[in-house]
């Protein structure tokens, strides 16, 4: 009886830590791998007109097994600001509504449902699996 216990373990447990990182590896999903990702709803230009925020919408499966995520993404309008294409600075997947409540607070920050981003501080982005 000890040794099958034993071997039930020791073939179990790696199975169970193996499909544990692998599933891992599969949702921690990084912002950068979701630039340029969905259908664009809107778009707001920064008040001085060098960045717009797409409003982009993530529909995968039709919604059957998954929820609509939202992204806001930056690019930058004028050469001379093109640190930004296409950056993903939001997702949420948990969101009240279908589209994201999206205004620009000055040149270089934004508020998206109440979240303040200043897109050129990428610790401010928002990352719904970190919080």
């Amino acid at each position: 009886m000890k040794r099958l216990k034993f071997w039930l373990l020791a073939i179990v447990f790696p199975f169970v830590i193996i499909n544990g990182i692998i599933l891992y590896n599969i949702i921690n999903i990084n912002l950068s791998d979701l630039n340029g990702e969905g259908r664009i709803v809107s778009t707001i230009n920064s008040p001085d007109n060098s960045y717009v925020a797409e409003i982009r919408l993530i529909d995968k499966n039709g919604n059957a097994t998954t929820p609509i995520q939202q992204t806001v993404s930056i690019s930058a309008i004028n050469a001379d600001y093109n640190l930004l294409s296409e950056e993903t600075v939001y997702w949420e997947i948990h969101a009240e509504s279908e589209t994201p409540k999206v205004s620009w607070l000055d040149d270089d920050s934004l508020n998206v449902n109440g979240i303040i981003i200043d897109i050129l501080k990428p610790e401010t982005y928002y990352n719904w699996q970190n919080q």
